[in-house]
């Protein structure tokens, strides 16, 4: 597999699918339970799906080629995990049943924020990620 290819599928193609996931998760118009609003198992959810998006927008920002993207991957995640957790939420005040809320975007840009400043340490620290990024590396 040649650089090019190996860099597309393992750093720049998963924060999109998983963006897809997300977008299509924000379409479903009605979930089988009624959860509280503010602070509550929702509110977590919401922090652990854009913390991974976050975690996924970073790496491909670290691993990027062009200078600008690699220098300044904390800034650039950041601005792309708020504002599509905005989108999101907008998105969201279309679908029948669904509505957007400032606090669902809170607990997004909390998640992709930690995620932001947590990705290295995490990819050095983490066995798990140590062993994922070198199998990544190897192929």
């Amino acid at each position: 597999m040649n650089l090019k290819t190996k860099r597309y599928l393992f750093y720049i193609l998963p924060p999109f699918l998983y963006a897809g996931i997300i977008f299509l998760l924000s379409s479903i118009s009605h979930y089988p339970e009624v959860l509280p609003r503010v602070f509550c198992f929702d509110k977590v959810i919401h922090f652990i799906e854009y913390y991974i998006f976050g975690c996924l927008t970073m790496r491909a920002f670290v691993d990027s080629s062009v200078t600008v993207l690699s220098r300044h991957t904390i800034v650039l995640t950041i601005f792309v995990g708020i504002f599509y957790g905005i989108g999101d939420e907008w998105h969201q005040s279309f679908v029948p049943g669904r509505f957007a809320t400032v606090y669902d975007v809170i607990f997004d840009s909390l998640g992709v924020v930690l995620a932001a400043f947590t990705y290295r340490f995490a990819v050095q620290r983490l066995y798990i990620m140590r062993v994922i990024e070198n199998r990544i590396d190897r192929l």
